[in-house]
């Protein structure tokens, strides 16, 4: 039964708004009260303020203040403040651990960083200047403020408890390893190709987004490497054997950035694409986008999200990709088949695509063996070399020797002729190698 909805009288809602605001509007007042370089950058701050806008933003949207003409200011405002807080948490938290990640960080990440993390600031001293004087207009109250700096410790420490819990061997760890491995192959070659590999001029970046880049491709990739990660910490992380100068812990650790940049872009792209981006809005609407793009530095917010937040995302997963193969071929069971050469045109572009395509599919090594010769069967181009030294000795068959899932899709493969028939045109594939359409 769908609850019957009543008119609140204003009165009676700011009396619900300062109930429930205090704290939100203390922490503002302690956040715009410290001098330049005196503001406790730690997580608990950020934190903090992130829950207390969330509390304000829910009792808001609960009554409906997104459609009221007084309170939608009001509204935009803690909604601002609760994005660019959980933001400036994440980014703390990438700030606080680019010297324990093992990725390789220069001093261009590191400071591009730093500048990002002062941006989120700087913002949120905005931001929270605003709402002050939004609630005074609004004759909400807005007591002393009682907040200290000594009340936000910081989180981050390079102190650890011993690792006094012995290594354990958990169960089909070597299959699992194999599976998160190739997976994480499978997402640097799709992340890849959304074309993120360089910075874009500034006078570029409005163009990018929503077209190119947006949150929902951000948050979905996000989600996957998200899940990435938590099947790594379940089914291989907890071997503290595989501890600091390891392949996995690296391999982990690139795993661990792209995820927080992810998180990140993903945050800000939702705030400008929510609430900057031009839809075409008008009156109230219009009044406090403006507003807000004095706030925000949108230019910057931009760059923060592409050609920092994305485009580190991007380098950082390729990085790992070496990692990724190496532990891959580590622990892949090897094999080696013979197969016969396609029927009448041999391996031209279309037999050596589809073998390629299976072999990056899984991301472990796979040779193509002509007589003594060796090709990396991931490489069209080395395929096809192959092809001519096949068709130049005349050959029937040939060998394919390495990660044996691969080896059973190409002997499908070989099975039915390459995927065309003896005039090279191509035939249905059947179900297992459905990914291959």
């Amino acid at each position: 039964m769908t609850t019957k909805l009543e008119v609140i009288s204003n009165d009676e809602f700011v009396a619900l708004v300062d109930a429930f605001a205090d704290e939100l509007l203390d922490l503002c007042q302690f956040f715009v009260s410290q001098i330049e370089g005196r503001l406790p950058d730690t997580e608990r701050l950020f934190a903090r303020l992130s829950y207390a806008s969330k509390l304000v933003e829910d009792l808001l949207d609960y009554h409906g203040a997104k459609n009221n003409r007084q309170w939608y200011c009001y509204r935009e405002l803690v909604a601002s403040i609760l994005n660019f807080s959980s933001a400036a948490f994440t980014m703390k938290h990438i700030v606080s651990r680019i010297s324990f990640y093992e990725i390789g960080a220069d001093e261009a990440f590191i400071f591009a960083s730093q500048l990002v993390h002062r941006f989120l600031i700087n913002t949120l001293t905005n931001l929270c200047q605003e709402l002050i004087a939004e609630t005074k207009k609004m004759g909400l109250k807005l007591s002393p403020p009682t907040l200290a700096r000594e009340q936000f410790a910081n989180l981050s420490s390079n102190r650890y408890l011993e690792f006094n819990i012995l290594p354990q061997d958990l169960y089909d760890e070597r299959q699992h390893i194999v599976r998160i491995t190739t997976a994480y192959l499978n997402i640097v070659r799709d992340f890849e190709l959304l074309g993120f590999y360089k910075r874009f001029p500034t006078g570029e970046l409005r163009a990018l987004i929503p077209s190119r880049i947006n949150e929902e491709i951000l948050r979905k990739y996000e989600m996957i490497i998200h899940n990435l990660q938590s099947s790594y910490d379940t089914y291989i992380g907890r071997d503290a054997s595989r501890s600091e100068g390891s392949t996995f812990k690296a391999l982990r650790d690139h795993i661990s950035i792209s995820l927080h940049l992810l998180e990140l872009s993903g945050r800000l792209a939702h705030y400008f694409e929510r609430h900057l981006y031009d839809v075409g809005r008008s009156g109230i609407y219009l009044e406090v986008q403006q507003l807000l793009a004095r706030l925000v530095n949108t230019e910057f917010l931009l760059d923060a999200i592409i050609n920092y937040a994305v485009f580190s995302c991007n380098e950082f997963l390729a990085r790992g990709k070496s990692l990724a193969q190496s532990l891959l071929n580590q622990y892949i069971e090897h094999d080696e088949i013979t197969v016969g050469v396609p029927v009448k045109l041999g391996f031209h572009s279309r037999p050596c695509m589809l073998v390629a395509k299976i072999v990056q599919h899984y991301g472990g090594q796979v040779e193509m063996i002509v007589a003594e010769d060796h090709f990396d069967a991931s490489s069209i181009l080395d395929l096809q070399w192959a092809g001519g030294k096949v068709q130049r000795e005349n050959l029937s068959q040939v060998k394919f020797r390495g990660d044996a899932r691969a080896l059973a899709d190409i002997a499908i493969l070989a099975g039915i002729n390459y995927g065309e028939d003896t005039m090279g045109k191509g035939i249905p594939l059947p179900p297992e190698l459905s990914y291959l359409r």
